[in-house]
């Protein structure tokens, strides 16, 4: 007999919670022992869970650590900001919800930026999932570009390459970290910087 669709969704959101607890224990235990030092039966302890669930769930600890990129995605709302891009075919607007991703990033998941950039060079896991991570910010600016030049409006001809170096998190960390930024106003002048860079014809109507 095949399951209610009840008793299959209630399976789903347990699962999704299984997959979210032993993320939220990686994350916690990646940030404050290393991703090295932090081993598999650890995460498991923290969350609660047997090593084999997470072994099932993820295939290993570097399944652990792409997870919290996926999850980095989710908490940053990055799905909700590319389903606006979809909605406008204003470049002023697009450039200012990449602008929003790049502010929600840096604001709700510092800690993952942080560990995943710092760890590259000594951990080959965590290089390969920081290039993973960039390919998708990549993706997702390329996309959000592309929907910019369809305006037909002038486009600087290096624009993608433009936006990645200004979302950049060095250069949120300059401004933020160590000028003592709030948030906002780094949402602001990223939006602001990104229209005069990349149109610059559109720089006089942002204010």
């Amino acid at each position: 007999m095949s399951d209610l669709p009840g008793i299959v969704r209630l399976r789903d959101r347990r699962e999704a919670l299984t997959l979210r607890t032993i993320l939220t224990a990686a994350r916690r235990l990646f940030a404050e022992q290393g991703y090295a030092r932090t081993p598999v039966r650890a995460i498991a302890k923290e969350a609660g869970v047997s090593p084999q669930t997470i072994y099932t769930h993820f295939g290993s600890k570097a399944g652990v650590l792409t997870g919290l990129v996926d999850l980095m995605d989710e908490e940053a709302g990055l799905p909700e900001v590319m389903a606006e891009t979809a909605r406008t075919s204003d470049p002023v607007e697009l450039l200012g919800l990449l602008a929003r991703a790049g502010r929600q990033v840096r604001e709700r998941c510092g800690d993952i930026v942080t560990m995943l950039s710092s760890g590259a060079a000594v951990a080959p896991d965590i290089e390969a999932t920081q290039a993973e991570g960039a390919r998708r910010n990549r993706a997702g600016v390329d996309m959000v570009i592309e929907r910019v030049r369809r305006s037909g409006r002038s486009v600087h001809p290096q624009a993608a390459d433009i936006a990645v170096a200004l979302m950049s998190a060095g250069v949120h960390d300059s401004l933020v970290v160590d000028s003592g930024w709030s948030h906002d106003a780094y949402e602001v002048w990223l939006k602001h910087t990104l229209v005069t860079a990349v149109l610059p014809d559109e720089a006089s109507s942002i204010r």
